[in-house]
């Protein structure tokens, strides 16, 4: 049995690598970083979330959101407002360019996807998530 666990570990690290390959060629296209892109993506779904949560969510120091977030507003993907609950905390938004560059890095993570999974039927795509999250928790 250690043999098909082996070869398995094998070819999740391929497509692992495959799929990273491809997401950071979209990213260079874009002249951003995966960490970029993951901070966009998150404020997208955490409209006007103070930079503290993205601190959380990345498990990084509240500086390094800071800046994270600082060079990704100078390339206007952000904009930062003062909370009005309360005036510490900056609220992010993403502007109407950062909305876009979203848009596509959807659309060209769904393409990748796709493309990974064609020929897979939707209950094979279900069992497959089922089985990778319970992977993901193992690790």
């Amino acid at each position: 049995m250690a043999d098909i666990d082996f070869i398995i570990e094998r070819l999740i690290m391929r497509v692992g690598n495959q799929c990273v390959n491809i997401r950071n060629d979209n990213l260079k296209k874009r002249e951003i970083t995966s960490v970029q892109s993951e901070t966009l993506l998150y404020f997208e779904a955490h409209e006007g979330a103070p930079i503290w949560n993205l601190k959380k969510h990345l498990n990084i120091s509240h500086q390094a959101a800071r800046n994270l977030v600082e060079r990704i507003r100078l390339k206007d993907y952000l904009y930062l407002e003062t909370s009005k609950e309360d005036a510490r905390f900056k609220c992010v938004y993403l502007t109407e360019k950062g909305k876009y560059i979203c848009s596509e890095l959807k659309k060209e993570g769904t393409s990748a996807g796709q493309q990974l999974l064609k020929g897979l039927s939707a209950e094979e795509k279900e069992k497959l998530l089922e089985m990778l999250e319970r992977m993901s928790k193992n690790v």
